[in-house]
């Protein structure tokens, strides 16, 4: 059977893999060591004895004795036994040892391995234990590692920061549907309401018939324009085609497309900056952007007042403003309105819209790489500031 390909292993495995392998080649490269260096140093003198052997003889009085001589023997001197000691190579003593350490290293590296690999992966084990128990119904929880400040830490703490940007996702994802479930419901709810006010009433007449007729006309005139924003929030990302715009050019067709409604709510239009500089946009999707925030100006304001659009540019980034003097937005309002099916309060106005156009335009103003803020004072109007990167 091959070995399994190391991508193919666990984590554990590659580690005591890896450390394996590295214990055996640093003892191979211990045991070359040994035997290139050992006959330098281990040589055999010419002439000495190789065997060793016990021989009877007498000593000086006459008496047997045994002695243990080298080979051969002393002339006259008879062998009693030959043990056949012999004395090893050095060097096959050295290479026999070499061979030993290296199997018995290796060993003892495939233990410490095992060991090194449990105790290295135990958080990263109740990092998973504690991931697997987390589900949607439990976004809230977080890992709170508290080991050593390593790279265990990062992955976990990564982890938890992931979790907290899911469930802002799925919170507002919860929060969008639930709206977007209120706003499908009203103009719906009152096209039946007004319909089986008909179908019960066998007195109905042309009038009643025309004022369903344009109850409905209302009601459908709502859900195709809260269809189209959500589609436009769906597919502005797939859709951006960018291409060098003249703001001049830009702010005078949104000017004179809003003009009819600027009139009837007696609010006047106005622009004024430095019109011949360009950015680089999608025409389609910034003019929708820009024209909402120039119709929010329009809807929230007095009688009389103004709705001004201006660019400039500084520190190499066109900066577009949004200003008027109409009813203003509250500060701790002011952190919301970029939320879809946000509203905010309408003070005197009765405008009702549908909490989406502010999200739009700061999505397709993100799409541009670009970022909108806002300064306000309740009351006294608003200034909506977008910054993005000039077209040269």
């Amino acid at each position: 059977m091959s070995r399994p390909k190391l991508e193919n292993m666990s984590l554990r495995q590659r580690i005591i893999w890896l450390t394996c392998g590295a214990v055996f080649i640093i003892g191979l490269l211990l045991v070359l060591f040994v035997n290139l260096i050992a006959p330098i140093f281990i040589t055999q003198e010419i002439g000495s004895p190789d065997t060793q052997i016990l021989i009877n003889t007498v000593d000086e009085n006459g008496n047997p004795s045994t002695v243990l001589a080298e080979t051969p023997g002393p002339t006259g001197y008879t062998i009693w036994h030959d043990l056949g000691f012999s004395r090893a190579d050095p060097l096959l003593v050295v290479r026999i040892l070499s061979v030993s350490g290296l199997i018995m290293i290796t060993g003892i590296g495939v233990f410490a391995a095992r060991l090194i690999a449990k105790e290295s992966l135990k958080p990263v084990s109740q990092i998973s234990d504690t991931a697997r128990r987390i589900s949607v119904q439990n976004l809230d929880q977080r890992l709170n590692f508290q080991g050593e400040n390593d790279e265990i830490k990062t992955l976990a703490d990564s982890f938890d920061r992931m979790l907290q940007r899911l469930q802002t996702n799925f919170e507002n994802q919860s929060e969008f549907i639930s709206n977007l479930a209120h706003e499908l419901r009203t103009p719906l709810t009152s096209l039946r309401m007004n319909l089986e006010v008909l179908n019960i009433n066998p007195q109905a007449t042309l009038e009643d018939y025309q004022a369903f007729s344009a109850t409905a006309e209302r009601s459908i005139t709502r859900l195709e324009r809260l269809v189209e924003d959500l589609l436009l929030l769906a597919k502005a990302e797939k859709e951006l085609d960018c291409r060098p715009i003249v703001l001049g050019v830009l702010f005078e067709d949104i000017l004179e497309e809003l003009t009819p409604i600027a009139e009837r709510e007696n609010v006047e239009l106005k622009m004024s900056g430095d019109l011949e500089l360009e950015v680089n946009s999608d025409p389609v999707l910034f003019n929708r952007a820009v024209a909402n925030l120039i119709e929010n100006g329009i809807h929230y304001n007095h009688p009389g007042g103004f709705v001004e659009i201006s660019a400039c540019k500084a520190d190499n980034q066109v900066i577009i403003d949004i200003k008027d003097n109409g009813i203003g937005i509250s500060e701790s309002q002011q952190t919301h309105i970029f939320k879809r099916f946000y509203r905010a309060e309408a003070g005197t106005t009765n405008h009702n819209g549908k909490g989406l156009g502010l999200a739009i335009t700061a999505h397709i103003i993100a799409l541009h790489n670009g970022r909108i803020e806002i300064k306000s004072e309740f009351g006294k109007g608003s200034i909506f500031r977008i910054y993005l990167k000039p077209a040269n």
